[in-house]
C-alpha cells in the first residue's frame, strides 16, 4: 500500500525527540494484529429532551398520575396536548399502556434520570473493533479515528515500511455479547449504543504504529492521539508479552 496515510517517521521523531527526559533508541514500524466486527444493530441514542414530554414522563414515575385525564388536570392545559404528547412517548417507547393507565418503560426511566431522550432506531450497520491479544474492546476515539488495514501491508511515501507482529489471537466468541453488557459500552461504541446486533464473521484488520525504544520504558505513537499512546503501548506490551510466553 505505497499511498497509504499515515504518521511519517520524521514526524514521530521530532514528537519523541521534544518529549523531556525521553532517550530515543530505535523507532519500529509495526502492525498490530486486531479485529473488526460487521454488525447490524438495534441502537440506542440520546437527544434533547422535550420540555413537556420529561415532565409528563416525571409525573407517570414519580407523581403515580396514569391517565391523560389526571396529566391534563395536573399540568392545567388542554387534554389534546397530553394526549398527542402520550401518543408520541408511547410510539417511541417511554411510555405503554397497561390497561386503561401509562406506565413508564425501561427505556423512559433511563432518559428520565439521564435527562436526555433516549430512542432506539433498528436497522443501523457499524463496526465494532477488538484488539488480537484478548478480544478486549478498541476505545471510540482509537476505532474511529486511527488508521485501519485489510492487510498486514504498508510502506509510505518516504520508505517506511510497517512489518505485522505476529497473528492475532482468535477472537472469544462471546466478544460482542460482552462489549454490549458493559456499563461503559459508550466508550467503545460512541454515542450509538447497540442493544441488540447480528453479528457478521469477524475480519482482521490492522493498526499501525510506532514503538519507540527509549533507554528506560518503550513509547507507542499511533494516529489517533497526539502524543505517546497509553492505550496503544498497553495492547503493543500484551503482544509482546504473548509472542514471549509463545
Amino acid at each position: 500500500m505505497a499511498e497509504a496515510a499515515h504518521l511519517p517517521m520524521r514526524e514521530v521523531v521530532r514528537r519523541a525527540g521534544a518529549l523531556p527526559g525521553v532517550r530515543p533508541r530505535r523507532f519500529v514500524p509495526l502492525l498490530l494484529p486486531m479485529w473488526a466486527v460487521d454488525v447490524v444493530a438495534e441502537v440506542r441514542e440520546a437527544h434533547s429532551y422535550d420540555v413537556f414530554d420529561r415532565y409528563l414522563s416525571r409525573a407517570v414515575a414519580e407523581a403515580g398520575l396514569r391517565r391523560p385525564a389526571e396529566l391534563a388536570a395536573f399540568f392545567g392545559v388542554e387534554p389534546a396536548l397530553v394526549t398527542r404528547a402520550v401518543r408520541f412517548l408511547v410510539r417511541i417507547g417511554h411510555l405503554r399502556y397497561d390497561g386503561d393507565d401509562l406506565a413508564l418503560t425501561e427505556l423512559g426511566h433511563l432518559s428520565i434520570a439521564d435527562g436526555r431522550r433516549h430512542v432506539l432506531t433498528p436497522g443501523r450497520r457499524i463496526t465494532l473493533r477488538f484488539d488480537g491479544c484478548g478480544g478486549e474492546p478498541v476505545p471510540h476515539a482509537h476505532a474511529t479515528h486511527s488508521v485501519w488495514l485489510s492487510e498486514p501491508a504498508l510502506t509510505l511515501p518516504d520508505g517506511t515500511v510497517f512489518d505485522p507482529v505476529g497473528p492475532a489471537h482468535p477472537l472469544p466468541p462471546n466478544a460482542v455479547e460482552l462489549l454490549l453488557n458493559r456499563p461503559d459500552t459508550a466508550d467503545f461504541t460512541g454515542p450509538a449504543v447497540p442493544v441488540q446486533v447480528t453479528a457478521a464473521a469477524p475480519r482482521p484488520v490492522w493498526l499501525p504504529i510506532y514503538a519507540v525504544e527509549c533507554e528506560d520504558e518503550p513509547l507507542v505513537f499511533g494516529w489517533a492521539v497526539d502524543g505517546p499512546d497509553p492505550y496503544l503501548r498497553d495492547v503493543y506490551d500484551r503482544h509482546r508479552g504473548q509472542s514471549e510466553a509463545d
